[in-house]
């Protein structure tokens, strides 16, 4: 039941299985399932992948909608997937707060997101756990304060967006 204070989190990551450069299997979708989802919606949070929405039409509209508009972005960044890095990136310019970046364990951040704090997740049980845990606080942090995590907003701190009415 939508409230005002209704919170939604768009969900940027891989889908299905993959195998990462180091040649292991990393099902994407028990990522989303059981790391990801649980306590953003344990905090009533919706939580969104646009391969999950019923919608008919464009996937991209559908993504840049959710992209600018979700309070909260969750980013997997461990396949270091182009789709990802770009949504990322739009994200970055379209929103000053709340993205979260995840990775797989051993995972390594690239140069030009290297300072950004990202949380490691490893699919073990115990490692799922912790990461549901460091998952859930920067939920909350992010929730509570609105300082910059984009790196737009860091260097362009000024920076104002005007969308056209519709």
């Amino acid at each position: 039941m939508p409230t005002s204070t209704h919170k939604t989190c768009f969900v940027i990551m891989p889908f299905g299985e993959r195998i990462d450069a180091k040649g292991n299997s990393i099902d994407f979708d028990d990522v989303f399932e059981y790391i990801i989802k649980p306590p953003l919606e344990s905090m009533e949070v919706e939580v969104i992948r646009c391969d999950k929405l019923p919608n008919a039409g464009s996937i991209h509209r559908d993504m840049l909608h959710h992209i600018f508009n979700d309070e909260l972005a969750v980013v997997d960044i461990t396949m270091l997937n182009p789709n990802v890095f770009y949504e990322l990136g739009v994200r970055h310019t379209l929103r000053r707060s709340g993205t979260i970046l995840i990775r797989k364990q051993g995972t390594q951040n690239p140069f030009n997101i290297q300072g950004m704090r990202t949380i490691e997740y490893d699919v073990s049980l115990g490692g799922a756990s912790k990461a549901k845990e460091k998952l859930e606080e920067s939920v909350r942090f992010a929730l509570s304060n609105s300082a910059s995590d984009s790196l737009v907003y860091d260097v362009f701190p000024n920076l104002t967006l005007t969308l056209p009415s519709n």
